[in-house]
């Protein structure tokens, strides 16, 4: 390990060591600085098959594995800066030894061996392969991720002052009251909301984008630096062309999706919580218990093949009676959700994990439903966990399409277990994960026949929408630029702004002159980089699955393959099955448009 984050990492391990009797989070923050996995295949025995030695490989992996989801599992729960220095630095820890298991020898000596072998073990070793692709130098990954957090740490900061160089513009009444209200995003939301003027609303608006320009400019530099030096070192023209390569895309196929995906909502970002205002929001609905809603949420389920069993608080009892021999939820007390405090889902008779529920009283503010991966499936080695949380009643359809795709989202990760992490893990498995959850989702407001969001709620989404697709614009550009950011070159990188100005404009209907300046309103430009639009393209795909699936393939039938996936299928090899060919990313492009696919 690097001497600069031994000793960073020493210095807070003193800290938490003082503080770790008081504070649980503390107490896993040293013992993960602590943590050295075994992770010499030198002690394999020698006459162990490959498949031995990739289930051994598994065994010695799989702490580490888990600690590493058990940090997302803490990040929300961090809520001081050293507790949160402290998950960084066990990340970073984590990173170190993954980067030593990655590029060990003996580590390669399993890949080369893996890749002959059938699915999934061949797979595995295709998996190890791009995560050592993956793989930086020490040195140069510690000044990224310093980058990414000064970048980070500059964005969210709250400590920030409206000031107006036009009187006429400053608010003096119903923002007065608020003046000690030291969140920005909060009094620049209230002040967009109340400001009749529009000139007014996009000044703020624009000075709200590059609020902390000049703490981020040098971090948002050097990570372009970084990239384009890593994207080089592999052959790569920039970075941009080396992230798709991993996707099978290219700049240009991506800026051909991005442009399928693009609808002139004509409505500017400054201006859109006054239209908001004029839509209507009639999707309320009579208050339904959580607990009653989930049982038709189970009940929906029965069709595929999915059981679940309810483990109670008070006496810690197993209620063995499974959900299709309820008769209705209010039958029994023991079938209640009230008192449930985990429940274990089966599909044909195999369990494949728990949902640990919690249910929030009145007193949390705001109410929300989440759910958090706490350990994943591992067959053969661990029952996958997560937690799910929610209030104790439902009062609109946002509310119950939340709860929906939480649930979906747990049922996903426990179903897709597979015998090796790497292949398993969201973070390993995003696009597969991401387009089984919303078909999950789609199916369940079918079956359920949830009414339709408000035209608010539709506006949203879809203003929501387009500001993706205009940032994942602008990070392609970002990333596909070759040059520097400052000195002659400066002028280079801001030729930009008229092709991302109109890219804008096709998007809200009016164009912002100094649209580079885009790259300093979002922290996914630095953290995900050219990744960005990902998220646009998996709903796409689970999109055109929901389209153009034939009829007869049944729902049941498409969770076994899109979700169980015993058979080890590959994406390309689902999409063949359920829809068809083509499914080269140029065919599905144009499928996306033809099918209709752009999200509303």
């Amino acid at each position: 390990m690097l001497k600069s984050i031994f000793v960073a990492t020493l210095f807070f391990n003193l800290l938490a060591t003082a503080s770790a009797v008081a504070n649980p989070l503390a107490l896993f923050v040293e013992q993960c600085l602590q943590y050295q996995p075994d992770l010499g295949q030198d002690k394999l025995v020698s006459f162990q098959s490959v498949e031995q030695q990739a289930v051994e490989f598994e065994k010695r992996t799989l702490a580490l594995n888990n600690i590493n989801d058990r940090i997302q599992y803490y990040r929300p729960f961090a809520n001081d800066s050293l507790n949160r220095q402290g998950l960084l630095w066990c990340q970073l820890h984590l990173a170190d030894e993954l980067y030593a298991l990655a590029t060990a020898t003996n580590t390669q000596r399993l890949i080369d061996q893996l890749l002959q072998l059938r699915p999934p073990y061949d797979q595995l070793g295709q998996r190890l392969v791009a995560i050592r692709e993956s793989q930086w130098e020490l040195i140069q990954k510690s000044k990224l991720h310093s980058a990414q957090a000064s970048n980070n740490q500059a964005l969210s900061q709250q400590q920030f002052t409206m000031q107006f160089n036009q009187p006429d513009c400053a608010l003096t009444n119903e923002l007065n009251a608020d003046s000690n209200n030291t969140n920005i995003e909060i009094r620049i939301a209230k002040y967009l909301l109340k400001q009749p003027n529009e000139h007014c609303r996009k000044q703020a608006w624009l000075a709200y984008q590059i609020r902390a320009k000049d703490k981020q400019a040098s971090a948002l530099a050097l990570i372009h630096r970084l990239q384009q030096q890593h994207a080089i070192a592999q052959d790569y023209d920039n970075s941009a062309q080396a992230q798709l390569s991993l996707h099978d895309l290219t700049p240009q196929l991506l800026t051909q999706f991005l442009a399928s995906q693009t609808i002139n909502l004509d409505i500017a970002p400054w201006n859109i919580a006054n239209a908001l205002r004029g839509v209507s929001n009639s999707s309320t609905i009579k208050p339904i218990a959580t607990d009653a809603f989930l049982q038709k949420i189970f009940e929906s389920l029965k069709a595929l093949d999915l059981k679940f069993e309810f483990i109670t608080v008070g006496d810690a009892r197993v209620d063995h009676s499974k959900i299709d021999k309820t008769t209705s939820p209010s039958d029994s007390q023991q079938n209640s959700l009230s008192d449930t405090q985990l429940i274990r889902v089966w599909h044909q008779q195999r369990l494949m994990g728990e949902i640990f529920t919690y249910t929030q009283d009145e007193q949390h503010n705001p109410l929300n439903v989440d759910s958090q991966l706490i350990k994943q499936t591992v067959i053969g080695h661990q029952f996958g966990q997560y937690s799910l949380n929610f209030p104790s009643q439902l009062t609109n359809v946002k509310q119950q399409q939340k709860l929906i795709n939480a649930l979906s989202r747990a049922i996903v990760s426990l179903a897709q277990g597979r015998q090796f992490y790497f292949l398993t893990n969201r973070a390993q498995n995003t696009e597969a994960h991401a387009i089984a959850t919303q078909w999950l989702a789609y199916y369940l407001e079918q079956q359920l026949n949830l009414p339709k969001l408000s035209k608010r709620h539709q506006l949203v989404a879809q203003y929501q929408q387009q500001l993706w697709v205009f940032r994942a614009k602008v990070s392609l550009a970002f990333y596909q630029y070759k040059g520097d950011f400052k000195g002659a070159q400066q002028e280079v990188w801001l030729s930009h702004n008229q092709s991302l100005s109109t890219a804008f404009e096709q998007s809200f209907g009016l164009p912002w002159t100094n649209a580079t300046d885009a790259i300093f309103s979002y922290q996914a430009i630095a953290n995900q980089g050219i990744n960005h639009y990902l998220p646009l393209w998996q709903t796409a795909l689970a999109q055109l699955i929901i389209a153009e699936t034939p009829a007869q393939i049944s729902p049941n039938v498409i969770f076994d393959l899109l979700v169980v996936n015993e058979t080890h299928l590959t994406l390309n090899d689902q999409l063949e099955r359920l829809i068809g060919l083509p499914i080269d990313p140029h065919s599905l492009i144009r499928r996306f448009k033809h099918a209709g696919t752009t999200q509303e």
